[in-house]
């Protein structure tokens, strides 16, 4: 006896009652709606702050933007929605609008500072809620605009709305080498740390410091071997995926506007991160580091989600 395997059949997709037309998840018609409203609404906020009414920040600012910029890139959001809505399959829009969510990520790159001074308070870095609920506003659009991109991209494949029809795939050697960049990113910061001296530290002394060294390990040696290693199919999927997404975008986020500004200053003929008592040589080494980390678990985590990604379970 022989059997036959099943292959995709655009034929047994959910239809509209009536209509004909395929359905998809809930969440694909309301993305660019939420979009939209998420564009307005914190578009207003971003002008009620630019015209003085803004928080006293404990850093110079929430957003890596100034104030009437962050206003322009709502707007820019808003006809960004409504032309890849009114042009669904146009991939030059689904492009942009991804690059506008990482931009977005880009801008609210503070807030990895954030989420490290809320989880360990001892290390003295600077935690300032206002700014932090900011930051999550500009996250929070670039999560729906990423929503967005996502649901227009499914519109293009013929066969199914709930996956993007052909698997998506990474080389394995492409994730182990980006495993072992992350690693050796973390490993070159260790030693740029090194060769000032492991006491010469922009942070408080105390048990939160032996948290973060222990933590800073794990997500800079430990993650991102597992992530492409049998090791870590032992874990469940979600263990590996949440903190390797987060921590890879985060870092890459947080230390690509760092080495941008750094460039910057340097052109101007300024002192990069003038005021902290470390010498320059330390953050042209230790940023690019931190840079090459992120990028690197960034490719691990994503070569992890395509390797263990369940077929979908309405086209197979």
């Amino acid at each position: 006896m022989t059997t036959t395997a099943r292959t995709p059949d655009a034929s047994r997709q959910p239809t509209e009652p009536g209509t004909g037309a395929r359905t998809g998840p809930r969440w694909m018609p309301w993305a660019p709606r939420l979009a939209l409203i998420w564009a307005l609404t914190y578009g207003a906020v971003r002008v009620w702050f630019a015209i003085g009414h803004a928080p006293d920040w404990i850093l110079p600012s929430d957003l890596l933007i100034p104030a009437w910029a962050s206003v322009a890139a709502c707007l820019a959001s808003a006809g960004l929605v409504l032309a890849v809505t009114r042009w669904p399959r146009s991939r030059a829009l689904i492009v942009t609008t991804w690059a506008a969510a990482a931009g977005w990520v880009a801008v609210c790159a503070l807030a990895l500072l954030d989420l490290v001074g809320a989880a360990l308070p001892g290390l003295g870095l600077p935690f300032d809620l206002p700014a932090l609920l900011s930051r999550a506003g500009g996250l929070t659009g670039a999560a729906l605009l990423a929503a967005t991109a996502l649901a227009r991209r499914r519109q293009l494949d013929p066969t199914c709305l709930y996956c993007v029809g052909k698997r998506s795939t990474l080389p394995t050697a492409w994730a182990t080498a980006g495993a072992w960049l992350a690693v050796a990113g973390c490993l070159g910061r260790l030693a740029a740390q090194a060769a000032v001296g492991f006491d010469v530290i922009p942070y408080d002394a105390g048990p939160s410091v032996l948290l973060f060294e222990g933590g800073f390990l794990l997500a800079g040696v430990a993650l991102p071997l597992l992530l492409v290693y049998r090791l870590g199919r032992v874990f469940p999927r979600w263990m590996l995926l949440l903190p390797g997404a987060a921590l890879g975008a985060g870092i890459t986020a947080y230390f690509g506007v760092g080495l941008i500004q750094m460039i910057t200053e340097a052109l101007q003929g300024e002192r990069v991160f003038d005021g902290i008592d470390l010498p320059a040589a330390f953050f042209w080494v230790a940023v690019p580091c931190y840079l090459v980390w992120g990028l690197g678990l960034t490719t691990a985590t994503y070569g992890y989600y395509a390797r263990t990604r369940k077929p979908c379970e309405r086209c197979g």
